[in-house]
């Protein structure tokens, strides 16, 4: 093989040159190892590993194989092998690459050493190359922040780097160094969900893929199938993970194998497949080098074992996570503190309440979305059990606000709690007010079932007809229960199809049964329902022909027309107006809710200071996801100017950025983000 025929991979691009003048002393090193059954990466890598080792290699080349080695140690997640190595304090790269290594296995010696060092050769570059120190500063402070938990420094940091990003000189010179900064900005996009994040993912999906490094396209397909992971597109997240599987096998990344291993494990769950979970995860904790994914391999055991209600055996894994993320994980914390509260005894369930407040307090730290999300779910399971019946209610209502935008399975189940929850204090209060609103809690779910093909459909409209005779609305009751009987007939459901035909048949009879013995019927449904896992299967929306804005008070702000043709006249608006606010306190209360207008299905949500109308043909929750996280995102942009809403100057603003967030939310046109070359 001649030396410009070794296709170096784009990762070591640097380094092409000197391996070409070096290709007699690296090709039959870098063959032993591919005879060896290694990786052509881990050849590359082990093969540097060897000559930078060697007491004949001239010194010059041994400085090249050493930081070639180190970078191909850091991207295969031996980072503990990084720090072994010696590194040229003139050289940021390979500074950044070891100080990232040093964070990762928790070396702060290392760690405040590095900074010192690399302060200093900024210090020196500033003088000779101004522009690379103004750009090296900057992905400095990131790290530096980062390392302080600074987030409004982190946010100002990545919007100076995002602007650099695009200057192509550094994408030419130090691409790599680039991307690791674009992947750690991707990462918190991806983590957290918040706002300030928002594009990092998708810039390093583009790189990633125009500068060809497998090394990072792995990193970014295992982000993109947990994004769709958690949207609740569990096909899409399996082929990306598929993907990033081939490529961690192709480049010998263990770490990353076992990690993407876990990710396979936890869509089985999420599927219902428990067994096949547990088997996965066991799978990866087999190989001996893996140390980094082994608390996420903990986490999705213990995750299955709560689903089996095997408290003990989860607390016995979430105690070995709990030892490897020195007790700051999040989701480790809500697990634990749960399980606990389900072991017998006092003292259980109080130091269970505690690792449930950490878990909540490092949540909001974070400001993750999904941490969150998950965190309201399992305190209000917790107050469930207890009977504290409104703190159940605020926390599912809060786990719902949340979920629409970060977790879909916690969408179901929040709302079929929150119809138990008001059950149960139906028992107290003995007010149909409390009825009414399972019942609109139920009904929400039907819709969702129905729209998403969930599996559950006929179990949520058996219970929802059973509580339409509790209500004593029993002509909706009879058709609602005809419809639960046929669908279960079509799933070979006998047992329902039976309850269905008695329960038509006691309404015909008049033998109607007591509203609480209907009530405990519902309730051990619901608890059985809850136990599932909930798959988001299809992304299509319905005819939307409107949207409308108005404030906390009904005054109209701003109309966006989907379809040209549709117009909105002064009546129509007036009558919109008057709807707000004749149920204003229900509309900025919480729960999905609509109103039935001039032929139209208005789909209302609010957040903030804003509500937003959608008019469509039907109810949609992939039309009502898109309107929340609109009135989200507008009340971000405008509720600084709510006091001068009406004003010519400020409305034209909200028109012309309205409109823009309507292409990005709605529409999604895929814009190239790039730089030219």
């Amino acid at each position: 093989m001649r030396p410009d025929e070794f296709d170096l991979p784009n990762e070591f691009s640097r380094y092409e040159k000197f391996i070409q003048e070096d290709f007699e002393n690296f090709h039959p090193v870098f063959l032993k190892y591919q005879d060896m059954g290694f990786s052509f990466f881990q050849s590359i890598v082990y093969a540097s590993d060897d000559l930078a080792n060697t007491i004949s290699v001239p010194e010059i080349s041994k400085i090249n194989y050493t930081q070639l080695t180190m970078i191909g140690y850091f991207l295969l997640s031996q980072y503990k092998k990084v720090l072994t190595f010696p590194i040229p304090e003139d050289n940021f790269e390979a500074m950044f690459f070891r100080f990232k290594s040093a964070q990762y296995v928790g070396e702060k010696d290392i760690v405040s050493a590095l900074l010192a060092n690399t302060i200093a050769l900024l210090v020196e570059l500033k003088k000779n190359e101004p522009q690379l120190h103004k750009n090296f500063s900057i992905i400095l402070s990131i790290e530096i922040a980062s390392m302080n938990s600074d987030v409004l420094s982190i946010q100002k940091y990545s919007k100076e780097f995002k602007s650099m990003i695009l200057n192509t000189v550094l994408i030419k010179e130090y691409p790599l160094l680039a991307l690791q900064v674009v992947s750690d900005l991707a990462y918190r996009e991806f983590r957290t969900g918040d706002e300030a994040y928002s594009g990092w993912l998708e810039i390093y999906k583009e790189l990633a893929e125009a500068l060809n490094m497998d090394t990072k396209r792995l990193d970014c397909y295992t982000m993109l199938g947990g994004l769709y992971r958690f949207k609740g597109y569990l096909e899409e997240a399996s082929e990306y993970y598929s993907k990033a599987i081939v490529m961690a096998e192709n480049i010998g990344n263990k770490e990353f194998i076992a990690s993407l291993i876990a990710n396979m494990a936890d869509l089985e769950q999420t599927r219902g497949n428990l067994e096949k979970a547990f088997l996965l995860c066991h799978e990866a904790l087999k190989d001996p080098e893996i140390s980094k994914s082994k608390p996420s391999i903990y986490i999705n055991l213990s995750e299955v074992l709560i689903k089996q209600e095997k408290y003990t055996e989860a607390l016995n894994y979430l105690e070995k996570a709990l030892q490897l993320t020195s007790q700051k994980s999040p989701i480790v914390n809500l697990l634990y503190g749960f399980a606990l509260t389900k072991i017998p005894g006092k003292n259980n369930f109080n130091e269970g309440i505690k690792y449930l407040q950490k878990g909540r307090f490092l949540s909001e730290q974070s400001k993750n979305q999904r941490w969150l999300t998950t965190c309201h779910y399992y305190q209000g399971r917790v107050y469930l059990d207890t009977y504290d019946l409104s703190a159940a209610i605020e926390s599912f209502e809060k786990c719902y606000k949340l979920a629409i935008l970060s977790e879909f399975q916690y969408i179901v189940l929040s709302q079929l709690y929150l119809a138990e929850a008001y059950l149960h204090r139906y028992k107290i209060s003995q007010s149909e007010t409390d009825l009414s609103e399972s019942e609109r809690y139920l009904a929400n779910v039907i819709s969702i079932c129905q729209e998403q093909e969930l599996p559950i459909l006929a179990e949520v409209l058996y219970i929802s007809g059973q509580l339409l005779v509790a209500l004593n609305e029993l002509v909706d009751a009879e058709f609602v229960f005809m419809q639960a009987k046929e669908l279960a007939e079509e799933n070979n459901n006998h047992q329902l199809v039976n309850r269905c035909s008695s329960s038509v048949e006691k309404i015909q009879t008049n033998q109607i049964e007591k509203p609480m013995v209907i009530i405990n019927e519902i309730t051990d449904i619901i608890n059985d329902l809850a136990k599932n896992s909930y798959i988001k299967k299809t992304k299509k929306m319905p005819q939307i022909y409107f949207l409308n804005i108005f404030t906390h008070e009904g005054k109209y702000v701003y109309s966006y027309y989907f379809n040209r043709l549709f117009t909105i006249n002064d009546v129509l608006i007036s009558g919109l107006i008057s709807a707000i606010r004749t149920m204003s306190s229900e509309v900025f209360g919480s729960g999905l809710r609509g109103i039935d207008f001039e032929g139209k299905r208005l789909l209302v949500e609010s957040f903030g200071k804003f509500c937003g109308i959608l008019a469509c043909d039907r109810d949609s929750f992939n039309a009502r996801t898109k309107l929340y996280n609109f009135v989200q995102r507008f009340n971000q942009k405008f509720e600084n100017s709510y006091e001068n809403i009406n004003e010519a100057e400020i409305l034209a603003k909200i028109q012309k950025e309205a409109d823009f967030m309507i292409d990005i939310i709605f529409e999604k046109p895929e814009k190239s983000i790039i730089p030219p070359q």
